[in-house]
């Protein structure tokens, strides 16, 4: 298991972070865009703001708790939330992206394992889930990591730009 290289700190996302957002997503297209549909050359400050808008409205409203992610000196790594589900037997998700540049530094597995403590501080969360394409490598690798367990493959949980794919899903129980 890799550690990591650098602190990794999880701030919520304000319009002040929009351009370097955008620069962050377009600078990683190769490795968003075969999973995230939303990452597009056309990504810009206005879409952030847009994003930003709903992770404001999401954590006002106790359905999910969407954070940048961040080095000490404010350089976006990348972004992870956890989203609840207003059913009791729907888990909550968690999800995440790092930039290119900085991706296999454990950055997304210490993202991760901070939102888990956050998630398992909820006394009504017993377990939390991690939904990765198949073939998404690098997520399926996060979400081991961070002490997921393979529960299930299941087609179409997923949707991407080529259509529905098999997903691989991951839970995490309270310790």
């Amino acid at each position: 298991m890799k550690a990591c290289i650098m602190k990794v700190n999880l701030r919520p996302w304000q319009d002040e972070h929009a351009a370097e957002f955008s620069h962050a997503v377009i600078s990683s297209l190769d490795t968003l865009k075969p999973w995230m549909i939303w990452a597009s050359e056309d990504f810009g400050a206005s879409e952030a703001k847009r994003w930003f808008a709903i992770t404001h409205h999401l954590r006002a409203t106790g359905q999910a708790e969407e954070f940048g992610l961040f080095t000490d000196d404010g350089y976006i790594l990348g972004g992870a939330g956890i989203r609840f589900p207003q059913q009791m037997e729907i888990l909550p998700s968690i999800g995440y992206w790092v930039r290119s540049s900085e991706q296999r530094k454990g950055i997304a597995t210490a993202a991760v394992r901070a939102l888990l403590e956050m998630a398992f501080t909820r006394p009504e969360i017993e377990k939390v889930e991690i939904l990765a394409a198949e073939a998404n490598i690098a997520s399926r690798t996060v979400a081991i990591r961070a002490g997921g367990e393979l529960t299930a493959i299941r087609y179409g949980l997923i949707v991407l730009d080529s259509g529905p794919v098999n997903t691989a899903i991951y839970h995490i129980s309270r310790r």
